[in-house]
């Protein structure tokens, strides 16, 4: 099962949010062809009200040297809330990505000062 996780934003640190909804894939298929036809079968009996389908569909691509056929994809998600151990990696992921735009910001600055300021001597 493949989870989908939500996007790190700079309130993401703020512990005394609560937990985010994150997704789960619990089913996908491909289907050759575009516009493909979808019968019930194919989709898991053990189906939420609050589930998600998500329907994709491609008319292919042809070139000289990159192509693909078309298709059609269907994905079945499940949300539910981050467990304890999921908001603390991402809490912990948040933090280490603001400290290196942090950081970035700060070499940026660095050279550009060096650049257009001239050093006294």
């Amino acid at each position: 099962m493949k989870t989908i996780r939500p996007y790190l934003f700079e309130h993401d640190v703020d512990t005394s949010k609560p937990k985010k909804t994150v997704h789960d894939e619990i089913f996908s298929k491909h289907y050759d062809g575009e516009d493909r036809e979808i019968p019930f079968g194919d989709l898991p009996t053990d189906l939420q009200p609050t589930d998600i389908l998500v329907y994709e569909s491609d008319p292919g691509y042809y070139s000289d040297n990159n192509s693909w056929d078309p298709f059609t994809k269907i994905i079945i998600l499940r949300p539910r809330l981050e467990t304890d151990e999921e908001q603390v990696e991402r809490l912990e992921r948040s933090r280490l990505f603001l400290e290196e735009r942090k950081e970035s910001r700060r070499q940026t600055y660095l050279k550009l000062k060096e650049e257009f300021e001239p050093t006294k001597k």
